[in-house]
C-alpha cells in the first residue's frame, strides 16, 4: 500500500519536516518511539545537509526502515531536517530490537554518526505535535 506523506508548512526556512499522513499499524502494539538523530555539516546557506548524507540517509529510509515497516515492528512516522540535525521518528514495538537493527545499518558508513533517544508514548502525542 502505497504511504502518504505530507511536507508540513514551518515557519522556518531552513526546515524541512515531512510527516506520514496515514498509519496502517495498530497504534495500541507501538507504545515506544526510537528517535534516529544526526548531526550533519552545514552544506549551504540554507543548512540543507550535503548530498552524500542526504543519500545515505535516504538508503536508511528506503532499503531499511521499509523492510522493519513490512515486518510490522516499526513505524517511520516523520523526519525533520533544520538547521544541522536530521530526526526519524519511529515507533516500534521493541526499542532495543528495533535500536539495535538500526545500528546494523547505520554503522555501514561510519561518517554519519548517530545518536537515539527512546520515548514511552502509548498515547502517540509525539506524532500528534508534529501534525499540529
Amino acid at each position: 500500500m502505497q504511504e502518504k506523506w505530507e511536507l508540513k508548512h514551518t515557519n522556518n526556512l531552513n526546515q524541512m519536516l515531512r510527516i506520514k499522513n496515514e498509519i496502517h499499524v495498530n497504534k495500541d502494539d507501538f507504545g515506544m518511539l526510537l528517535i534516529v538523530k544526526h548531526q550533519y555539516h552545514v552544506a549551504d546557506d540554507i543548512m540543507f545537509p550535503d548530498p552524500a548524507c542526504l543519500a545515505f540517509f535516504t538508503s536508511f529510509e528506503e532499503n531499511h526502515l521499509s523492510v522493519l515497516e513490512k515486518e510490522q515492528s516499526a513505524c517511520l512516522v516523520g523526519v525533520d531536517i533544520f538547521e544541522g540535525l536530521m530526526q526519524f521518528f519511529i515507533y516500534c514495538k521493541d526499542a532495543n530490537k528495533t535500536l539495535h537493527d538500526c545500528i546494523a545499518y547505520l554503522k555501514s558508513n561510519p561518517n554519519f554518526g548517530v545518536e537515539f533517544e527512546i520515548i514511552t508514548d502509548n498515547s502517540w502525542q509525539r506524532y500528534a505535535s508534529l501534525r499540529a
